[in-house]
Parts: C-alpha cells; structure tokens; sequence
C-alpha cells in the first residue's frame, strides 16, 4: 500500500486526460484549475516523470499519460462499479429459510407471495428440513422448527407461536362415519401425536383402525380426501379448515412446546432478518388460532 501514488490525484489525472484540459477538469470536479494542476504535479513526483505536455497554455497527454490513463480508467470504472453494486447490497440479498416439509408445504408456500411484498427485493429461498440443523454449514438466515430438540447455544431463537394440536377430517366424512368407524390416520414422523393429544384432551375416542403414512403432509391429504380422521398441529391445516375442505371435530389442545426460528446473529443487528421474522412472528400466531 505505501507504492500507491496518491489517489486523490488519480481523480484528477483522469478528469484531466480526458478533457485534454486542466480548465475542464476543475469544472467537472469542482476544483479550482490550480488544484487540478497540483494534483498532477502531485502525480508526476511520484512517478518521477511527466504524464503531459504543457505547450501554449495547453496540456496533452505524452506517451507515458497515454498509457497510464489507459490503466487507470479501467480501474475506475470497476470501482465505480464496485460502488454501485455495494449500494444495492442489501435491496437484492438473498435470505434462505430451512423449513420442516409439512409447515413448508401446508403453511408457508402459500403466504410466500405476502413475505416477498415485506422483504422487497429479497431474494427468498426455501429449503426443507426439520429436527437438528448446523445453520453456518448450510448458510441458513432461518431455521424454523418445533422446539422438541436442543439446538446450539449460540443460536439467537425467537419464540414463533405455541403448539395447537387437534383431529381434523373431511365435513363429508364426519356426517357420513359413525365415530365408532372412524380410521385413525398416523403419520410416522410424529408417531405419538395422536397419544398426546389424548392425555391433553382427556378424550378417550376409539378407532376402527389405524393407517399410517410417512409425513404429516400425506396423513393430511388423506384427510382432505375423507380416508379418516388426522391429528395435526393447527397451523397445518388452517387453511383448510378456513376454506371448508377439513373440519376440526374436537377443536384443538395447546401442546407443551412452541415453533421457534432460529438464527446465527441477532436479528435486530439485520434490517432484512428482522423484518422476515417479525413477519413469521405475526403470521404464525394468527394461524395457530384454534378453530
């Protein structure tokens, strides 16, 4: 860095073979005609040579300019576009979002329509996952999960909504099958869902017989299509149950857990990462009414 020339003077340098005047210079850069012109002397000290020809009040660029200026506004233009690019960091920036399947599927690709009209110019990316998450390895903004597992201790976590859990089936299904017909729907990645949601709810309801399927997200569907009846966490089915496709017979039982976001810095210290979890915030507690 100490064999830099002086890069004030650069400015001026370039100003000036450009216009093939000292005169012209200091009007672009609003400098006096003897700031340009020490500027430049400034420049050829350092480089022990001249870079212009001073004839009849006149300055020309001699060969050495020539080449110098050849270099220089290519050097320039690159961190004027550096410049530009640093500017509109933060209106194009991407932010991903690690989200269990069934939440992404059932909850959040629905409302992504409305985060985008948030985040502005935010480039939003989904990634599915759920349990445990390394956020540095993965480059995540957010994780969002239920909080039924321990996470790192420098992650900063932000409480989203309590765990509403409840069955839910087709109207059709609920007018048409006896209860004591009914086909209890599973889901494998949550096998004691139904158990839980029995010794909250203090109901006792028995079942013809049981099916079971690998995510919520299918379990759900096979709901939807009056297969039998699911138990699902509110959110998951908020919008049907909102649009008359599923039914929640019993209501729904608050849980001892909550769904968390979790994040590798404070969000306070990013405008972006604020917004979008004061977002996630406001959404998730609206949809986790129970019905």
């Amino acid at each position: 860095m100490e064999r830099l020339p002086p890069l004030n003077a650069l400015v001026s340098f370039c100003s000036a073979a450009k216009h093939q005047s000292f005169t012209k210079a200091a009007q672009e850069l609003n400098l006096t005609h003897g700031a340009v012109s020490r500027a430049v002397k400034q420049l050829e000290h350092h480089f022990g040579m001249a870079l212009f020809e001073r004839r009849n009040r006149r300055v020309y660029l001699n060969e050495q300019g020539i080449f110098f200026y050849d270099k220089m506004q290519k050097i320039l233009s690159d961190i004027q576009t550096a410049a530009e690019d640093l500017k509109q960091f933060n209106q194009y920036r991407k932010i991903l979002i690690s989200c269990e399947p069934s939440l992404a599927m059932r909850w959040l690709m629905s409302r992504l329509t409305t985060l985008q009209e948030v985040l502005g110019h935010t480039d939003i990316q989904i990634l599915t996952a759920g349990g445990p998450v390394d956020l540095a390895a993965h480059s995540i903004d957010i994780a969002i999960r239920r909080a039924d597992f321990k996470w790192s201790k420098e992650y900063w976590v932000t409480p989203l909504t309590p765990e509403w859990i409840g069955p839910v089936c087709n109207p059709s299904y609920l007018e048409k099958i006896p209860p004591h017909e009914w086909v209890a729907l599973h889901t494998r990645t949550r096998p004691q869902a139904w158990s839980d949601w029995t010794s909250i709810s203090f109901n006792e309801q028995k079942f013809a017989t049981d099916q079971y399927f690998d995510h919520f997200y299918f379990s759900l569907q096979a709901a939807v299509a009056g297969m039998g009846v699911a138990i699902a966490p509110s959110q998951l089915v908020y919008d049907d149950l909102a649009q008359g496709a599923l039914v929640a017979p019993f209501g729904f039982e608050k849980t001892d857990t909550e769904y968390v976001a979790l994040t590798l810095k404070n969000p306070k210290s990013d405008e972006v990462l604020n917004d979008c979890l004061s977002w996630l915030m406001h959404e998730s507690q609206k949809t986790a009414s129970h019905f």
